[in-house]
């Protein structure tokens, strides 16, 4: 096993994964650690549920980024084969 690493992310939540996500696109060797095994429930962002909010006063830039996350998000489902993202709403 290569233990050689361009980049070592310290931190495997939603923005370490992302993170060591788009690196492993790019090629680079990412290492992502934690300090507790996934999936768990320690972290602030676990559980089933969450919501993405298109319209909300943040700003001018919050609505395109809702919607660009929502994009990533189904482009996530379609590459895992698992279901991330169920739309319940309008």
């Amino acid at each position: 096993m290569n233990t050689d690493y361009d980049v070592i992310v310290v931190g495997a939540g939603t923005m370490g994964m992302a993170a060591g996500y788009y690196l492993s696109k790019k090629n680079v060797r990412t290492l992502l650690i934690d300090q507790f095994d996934p999936p768990h429930e320690m972290g602030s962002h676990h559980g089933e549920t969450r919501i993405i909010r298109h319209a909300l006063g943040e700003g001018e830039f919050y609505s395109p980024l809702a919607l660009r996350a929502q994009e990533l998000w189904e482009e996530l489902e379609e590459k895992s084969g698992y279901e991330l993202f169920r739309n319940t709403g309008c």
